[in-house]
């Protein structure tokens, strides 16, 4: 059984531009990615204050359900 519609694209590698020269020395090195190792610290630091303020309301919520 024949495709409903023919498939007019087809991917084609690109190509450099004509009228711009052709490279002749490699590409400059890339700087290095940032470091976020100190951001996920903080992350998980403020995590924590805010797991430690927010059990005893968790908890008293979760008795007070209990009881009631």
């Amino acid at each position: 059984m024949p495709e409903p519609h023919p498939h007019p694209y087809e991917h084609r590698p690109p190509r450099r531009p004509l009228h711009l020269p052709r490279r002749t020395t490699p590409p400059p090195d890339r700087p290095a990615p940032p470091n976020l190792r100190y951001l996920a610290y903080v992350g998980l630091a403020l995590t924590a204050v805010l797991v430690a303020l927010a059990a005893p309301y968790v908890i008293g919520y979760l008795v007070q359900l209990v009881t009631h």
